[in-house]
């Protein structure tokens, strides 16, 4: 075995022979031989490491596909990994990869030595932990993240948000770790968003490459689709994301900043088209709000048009208020497509700490789509960082709220790498770097059904400008405005309960001007 090598994992490709696709009139050789030759093309786009995964032939066949496999990898330098069959790696001197039911990994480095590179399968955090504490290990391949047709009896389907609970024990580790299960150009995206995990030292643990299986054994064009997928990786966002320079931004920037998406509204220089998927109760409420501060509702629930219409919208809006399986199916794949697309989304948790099947539906969500903005009252941000301090009854929040309401958003932001809103007497916005508290409004919204749903509306609509100023002075400027003009609204002498409030509200939205934010914001840095 020569000296062990520092490999880069950024695409980390797992052979499937009963994937490739038919050999093309160009290819002349043996039929037998088309792996090699499609391999090697693998190779040249962009392919960094390669393991060999054979389960369902004999020994003598292994061993000679990977023999032959081991000779194309040593003309590129790239190091080859035999899955489980430690027998085949020790008599081609290739490195390892075994599973959680394989050879334990202190023998397979016994039988290899300490120059061959050793990678375990890890589901769970507790599985990291035994990785850790063991000190064998060379990398992880954590997964699955989601389901896949390759490999049978899979472990439980972790999603993004479970391979970043994985991370986040692995922590600052010098193990490395990549991801498999289901990886593919069209999940990627979300993977690379949501998984860097948040560490105490401040930054963020994240994945070290991509394992796939058929995006690469399965494709036609075998160069090209590790090129694209090694280029996906490469572009992956770097965390924490500094859009703003947080560290010296005032409550007066940020308030002129909204000031100045308002007017961008109200003068018309901009009209954000804004679909919503939200629930049916405040569906005519938010469509009025989102006309009233000028720019456009399209209120389809529809799975089979929400690709088409992300090439259109400037922001999407999810609401799980009336959420129904139709309605979540049509949300995640709306939310996937704007992912795609590049528009920013918007998430309104309803109810969700109410019931475990919300709970779950927005896991599934938040696993299929990454958000720039979770906008919800203490009981749903509560439900989604995890705590019990603030109960849910229904989708109201009950009890006194939270001792520490601005780490509590932080950290969540942190987390999630977005924008967090939450709303309530006080609303307490952070981007998980910087946190802001605005203390505008009326009791009055408190007293109407969806208030809280208009507000996203609001918030969406801000987001729907894609201005530079960033996602975090979005959710600021859309509830500073819905919040003044509440404040306005109720000061109207038509308003003589919640009804006429309603219909105040909306008009008040249609005539705000910037002036009365700038004259009336309520906005302090915390």
């Amino acid at each position: 075995m020569p000296p062990k090598p520092t490999p880069d994992y950024r695409l980390y490709y797992v052979t499937g022979r009963s994937l490739l696709p038919p050999p093309p009139a160009s290819y002349t050789g043996p039929e037998e031989d088309y792996y090699l030759a499609h391999l090697e093309e693998a190779l040249k786009g962009g392919v960094t490491v390669v393991q060999v995964r054979e389960k369902d032939v004999d020994g003598g066949e292994f061993l000679e596909v990977a023999r032959r496999t081991k000779e194309v990898c040593d003309k590129y330098d790239v190091p080859l990994f035999i899955n489980d069959r430690v027998d085949v790696a020790l008599a081609l001197k290739c490195h390892c990869h075994v599973g959680q039911t394989d050879l334990p990994a202190r023998l397979v480095r016994q039988l290899l030595g300490p120059d061959a590179l050793i990678g375990v399968s890890v589901n769970t955090p507790e599985e990291m932990r035994v990785v850790m504490d063991e000190g064998v290990a060379d990398y992880v391949g954590v997964g699955p993240c989601f389901g896949t047709q390759t490999k049978k009896n899979l472990n439980p389907i972790l999603g993004p948000r479970g391979v970043r609970a994985v991370l986040e024990t692995l922590g600052e580790s010098e193990v490395k770790a990549v991801i498999i299960g289901g990886i593919t150009p069209s999940t990627i995206p979300n993977v690379l968003a949501q998984t860097p995990a948040p560490l105490p030292s401040g930054g963020y643990r994240s994945l070290d490459g991509l394992a796939v299986v058929s995006s690469i054994a399965a494709s036609t064009e075998p160069e090209t689709a590790a090129r694209e997928l090694r280029e996906m990786f490469d572009r992956k966002p770097a965390y924490p994301a500094r859009s703003l320079n947080s560290d010296a931004l005032s409550a007066e920037q940020v308030v002129e900043q909204a000031v100045e998406l308002l007017r961008i509204l109200k003068d018309g220089e901009k009209t954000p088209l804004v679909h919503h998927i939200t629930n049916f109760v405040v569906m005519n409420d938010t469509a009025n709000l989102t006309l009233a501060f000028g720019a456009s509702p399209i209120m389809s629930a529809s799975p089979d048009e929400a690709p088409h219409l992300s090439q259109l919208i400037s922001c999407l809006l999810l609401n799980l208020g009336t959420i129904t399986e139709a309605q979540l199916n049509a949300q995640k794949i709306a939310g996937a497509a704007a992912n795609r697309n590049g528009k920013p989304v918007v998430f309104d948790p309803v109810g969700v700490g109410a019931t475990e099947y919300r709970k779950k539906s927005a896991s599934d969500l938040l696993n299929t789509c990454h958000v720039s903005i979770i906008k919800g009252n203490a009981g749903e941000i509560g439900a989604l960082s995890g705590l019990s301090e603030v109960k849910a009854r229904g989708v109201d929040s009950v009890g006194k709220g939270f001792k520490d309401p601005a780490t509590v958003v932080k950290t969540l932001a942190a987390r999630e790498k977005l924008v967090v809103a939450m709303s309530g007497e006080t609303d307490y916005i952070s981007d998980g770097q910087v946190s802001f508290t605005i203390k505008n409004g009326t009791f009055w919204q408190e007293k109407i059904t969806g208030s809280g749903c208009m507000a996203s509306a609001a918030v969406a609509l801000f987001a729907g400008l894609q201005h530079e100023s960033g996602p975090f002075v979005a959710a600021v400027a859309g509830l500073l405005a819905i919040n003044v003009a509440a404040e306005i609204a109720a000061t109207r002498p038509e308003v003589n309960g919640p009804n006429t409030f309603r219909a105040a509200l909306i008009d008040a939205c249609y005539n705000l001007r910037p002036e009365d934010v700038r004259s009336r914001a309520k906005l302090q840095r915390v």
